[in-house]
């Protein structure tokens, strides 16, 4: 799976944000103001969302939110691939 990454200035309430995109792949927006440690954890967040498949869940974002912050995060990144946007 294709995971491109982007680094943006954002609010700072604002994390992460994932597009699921047209061809498979998915890009991750990652806030540049946060630390490495915080922007390390945001993305694996959101790889959380994408392994669960959680765009095609019916669930609404603000319950899977809430059910994904009390699940350890447990990410498996060698199913990804990596880009980081330039």
């Amino acid at each position: 799976m294709c995971i491109i990454l982007v680094y943006q200035d954002m609010p700072c309430h604002v994390r992460a944000l994932t597009n699921a995109n047209d061809d498979g792949s998915y890009t991750i927006i990652i806030n540049a103001r946060l630390s490495h440690e915080m922007q390390k954890s945001a993305v694996l967040h959101e790889l959380m969302h994408i392994k669960g498949n959680d765009f095609e869940a019916e669930i609404q974002a603000d319950l899977l939110e809430k059910m994904m912050h009390t699940c350890a995060l447990d990410a498996n990144v060698d199913d990804f691939q990596f880009y980081v946007a330039g």
